[in-house]
């Protein structure tokens, strides 16, 4: 009896929990210190300059929205930022509850 009540408990509360699918977002790799202007200097080459000097990576989706990436340090995540610095891309990932961050799960080139 009590395996009985164990199982429909558990599946009770996995059918409760909201089920978080990641998100396609278009927009392109930055650095924090930037954002959205590189002040007329190679995206590429700036983006991977103030991250090498210490400023994190960002997704800018428009000049008034850049998202930080939670993930950043992960391995395969940062290959890929350092891969498409500076760069036009589609993110796919799942968005913080107040939309200011997003953890990454890869990116593609954009269009």
């Amino acid at each position: 009896m009590k395996v009985v009540v164990g199982t429909v408990l558990l599946i009770a509360v996995a059918l409760a929990m909201p089920v978080v699918a990641a998100e396609k977002i278009k927009g392109s790799i930055s650095d924090k210190m930037c954002g959205a202007d590189h002040h007329g200097q190679d995206p590429v080459a700036c983006t991977l300059s103030c991250v090498k000097g210490g400023s994190p990576f960002v997704l800018v989706v428009s000049k008034d929205k850049i998202l930080d990436i939670e993930n950043q340090n992960d391995a395969k995540i940062k290959a890929e930022l350092e891969k498409y610095a500076g760069k036009s891309v589609t993110a796919s990932g799942t968005l913080s509850k107040d939309g200011k961050s997003v953890n990454l799960t890869s990116l593609e080139a954009g269009s």
